[in-house]
């Protein structure tokens, strides 16, 4: 069964990646380790898949749409890249701590507009709640909070059990506001498989509302994002992926930012593909945490996927800088 019951006519605005099995990564692990290559979707991150679905479902071919998206980048991208694949126009709304950079890859994408406003993702987000309701074809597209967003996302998990052709021992994916986490768990769940597959749900230090809130035993929200990781500042993480993150087969894990970075760089020299550092964030538990004293349980006939979420978030420059900043060996 998947999550697609979308007229046949409609294009997807997400695709099928690649799920791959990695030598590099497997070595490092103790286990066998497989590469969701997410970074691969049309706009660069799994959020083609969530927010495309969204986007999707919110806009009606029988009048002109106008899409608002807040995000700090790879949010706002994937609105942008379905929003002109379906035929409708699209403004990000960025918070402040969001860079140059991306703002230039937004309007590059087609974006009618990027506007800077607030200094987190709660100020922009409030701010673009008041333009759709000034806008009366304005549809609101949030980045992760939302049932759309998981029911696209939780696709993930179709693809890997297709390719696997069976279950995998456990997920690792990075935790922004929540909204891949949640695709995870209800695609888990829908296959009966939520209890018996792990999911490592994985924030750096400076965005780590998920694990700052179970350990609270209730929702924290952040004074301020303070991780290199911009695309996991959500201050407060969703309701429901704060629920799910409490269920018995999640685990939460915190990173730092220089774990997070070396683990770009060690990538793009094991894979020779580049990845921005909320990407980082999963694959600094292969890297460097060590997902057998995660999971003890693991043998070395374990599969394990990492979801290789993507993001637009770097280049050639911000990885070398990166290298010299947090100290990255060779070897």
């Amino acid at each position: 069964m998947t999550i697609v019951s979308h007229s046949s006519e409609s294009k997807l605005p997400w695709i099928h990646t690649p799920l791959l099995e990695s030598a590099a990564l497997s070595k490092v692990a103790g286990c066998r380790i497989f590469m969701k290559m997410d970074l691969f979707q049309p706009s660069g991150s799994f959020k083609s898949r969530g927010v495309g679905n969204l986007i999707l479902k919110s806009i009606s071919s029988a009048a002109p749409a106008h899409v608002y998206s807040s995000s700090g980048g790879n949010a706002g991208l994937a609105a942008v890249i379905a929003s002109r694949s379906l035929g409708a126009a699209c403004s990000v709304i960025v918070p402040s701590s969001t860079n140059e950079f991306m703002k230039s890859k937004l309007l590059a994408a087609g974006a009618e507009e990027v506007i800077t406003h607030g200094a987190s993702w709660v100020e922009a987000d409030a701010f673009t709640h008041l333009l759709v309701q000034k806008d009366p074809n304005g549809v609101y597209c949030s980045p992760f909070d939302h049932p759309d967003v998981w029911e696209g996302n939780s696709s993930i998990v179709d693809e890997i059990l297709e390719d696997m052709e069976m279950a995998p021992d456990a997920v690792v994916a990075s935790v922004g506001g929540g909204g891949l986490l949640m695709g995870l768990v209800v695609g888990l769940e829908r296959h009966g498989l939520g209890k018996q597959v792990k999911v490592v749900g994985v924030e750096t230090e400076g965005a780590d509302s998920l694990f700052a809130s179970l350990k609270a035993g209730k929702l924290v929200t952040l004074p301020a994002i303070t991780s290199i990781a911009t695309s996991l500042g959500a201050r407060t993480v969703a309701v429901k992926a704060f629920e799910a993150g409490r269920k018995e087969n999640v685990i939460s894990q915190v990173v730092t930012d220089g774990m997070a970075a070396r683990a770009c760089v060690r990538f793009a020299e094991d894979e020779r593909v580049l990845v921005e550092a909320a990407c980082g964030a999963s694959l600094a538990v292969v890297y460097e945490l060590g997902l057998r004293k995660i999971i003890p349980a693991l043998t070395t006939e374990s599969k394990v996927v990492v979801v290789v979420c993507g993001g637009s978030n770097i280049n050639i420059e911000m990885l070398q800088q990166y290298k010299r900043e947090y100290q990255v060996h060779n070897g």
